[in-house]
């Protein structure tokens, strides 16, 4: 998929440790689970990047959201050279036993801690040492909807869930899919969490402490509840196990109205064509603009032979331009606070413009909770929407069990 070349170090001797000054294989097989083609297209330009500075990237993508392909190879000592992981809790089994290298080196001459949200950092070192790198910052709070849509009906954008549901139901009286819902675990808990933070941030924060339990039976949390069962009647009967990127396409195409997904969403967008504001639009909220921030990030299992690529690429990701470049294709945020993005779409800039204020960055789930907690919620949330007749109580009663049984 990607070509490239080996290239003598040169400068790059002390990037790399080495004071040899002969040519190295600069090879680097990287994993990730990117294949859509928006995905595809923001994955080259890293690779173009990097064999830019004279690596060769080799390509190994298994799609899927499941992490497991890498670990599978990571823990039986047949490690690719790079891989795609969420930014938070997920590296700690693999640092835990010492499987993974760190790019100390590359984060101090670049100096990432200053140029990070202090969470992020956090997210990415273990004990002092750094082990990741984040290519991205991702919000899970969009509302996406399509403008032509909006504009034969004569709707505006939402500012409420009141004028959310009224908007629906004209929706759904002009024969349009009033909102188009990939029923997936992953992607009802997103949605899920959106509106939590939306009418009650207090309690999506509250929810990632030890005060988990009075959270959970807040009155914030039943409002959120109650909410996103309601939005069960405006879904269609395709929606059980739809993928993310068809529920994209319908909004692209007018099937649907509006939908809920992370920036991702906007890769899709553009590789159909479609423009910010002119062809679809993008909405923070309704109610609350704060940002939950996700991301993704490249780890680096030990790999003595990789090594001298592993550092390379490291020091390729955090630039400027291979940050703007891949999140301009990818529909989400540059992962550094001083990335221009003056020349990225109105959503980024959007974005970008709110998190200049340290309290809209809501930290996702990944930063704080563990894996299994997380899994727990998905399954609470997804057992809650399929049963129509649930109440929020029952939801409620789930999370808690959930949260009870798990740290």
């Amino acid at each position: 998929m990607f070509n490239g070349k080996k290239a003598a170090l040169g400068g790059l001797a002390a990037l790399f440790l080495t004071t040899s000054a002969q040519a190295q294989d600069l090879s680097i097989e990287v994993y990730t689970n990117w294949v859509s083609g928006g995905e595809s297209v923001a994955l080259n330009a890293i690779a173009s990047a990097y064999e830019a500075k004279g690596g060769k990237w080799i390509d190994f993508a298994v799609p899927g959201d499941s992490l497991a392909p890498a670990v599978t190879r990571i823990v039986a000592g047949d490690p690719m050279g790079a891989a795609k992981f969420s930014t938070g809790t997920d590296l700690d089994e693999l640092y835990k036993a010492g499987l993974l290298s760190d790019i100390d080196s590359v984060a101090a001459e670049q100096k990432w801690q200053q140029r990070l949200p202090d969470f992020v950092w956090k997210a990415i070192t273990r004990d002092g040492h750094v082990y990741a790198v984040p290519i991205n910052a991702q919000s899970e709070v969009w509302l996406w909807y399509s403008k032509p849509v909006f504009a034969k009906l004569g709707l505006t954008e939402p500012k409420t869930y009141d004028e959310l549901f009224a908007d629906l139901d004209k929706i759904k009286a002009a024969g349009i899919i009033p909102f188009a819902v990939g029923g997936q675990d992953w992607q009802l808990i997103i949605l899920f969490n959106k509106i939590l933070a939306g009418v009650a941030p207090d309690v999506y924060l509250q929810m990632q402490t030890a005060d988990y339990e009075a959270a959970i039976k807040s009155d914030g949390f039943k409002r959120a509840a109650e909410i996103f069962g309601r939005l069960r009647a405006y879904d269609d009967e395709g929606s059980p196990g739809r993928q993310w990127n068809v529920a994209v396409n319908m909004v692209a195409t007018g099937q649907a109205a509006m939908m809920v997904m992370g920036d991702w969403a906007k890769g899709e967008f553009t590789a159909a064509g479609q423009k910010p504001g002119v062809d679809y639009g993008c909405v923070l909220g309704p109610e609350n603009d704060g940002i939950i921030l996700t991301g993704d990030a490249f780890i680096f299992p030990k790999f003595d032979k990789q090594r001298p690529g592993q550092l390379l690429l490291a020091s390729v990701m955090l630039q400027q331009d291979t940050q703007v470049a891949f999140n301009n294709a990818k529909g989400s945020m540059p992962s550094i606070l001083d990335a221009d993005v003056s020349k990225m779409d109105e959503c980024t800039q959007k974005a970008m413009a709110v998190l200049q204020d340290p309290a809209k960055r809501l930290p996702g789930i990944p930063y704080a909770l563990s894996a299994d907690r997380r899994q727990g919620m998905q399954d609470a949330v997804s057992k809650y929407w399929s049963d129509e007749a649930a109440k929020p109580d029952s939801l409620a009663n789930a999370m808690l069990d959930t949260f009870h049984s798990t740290n």
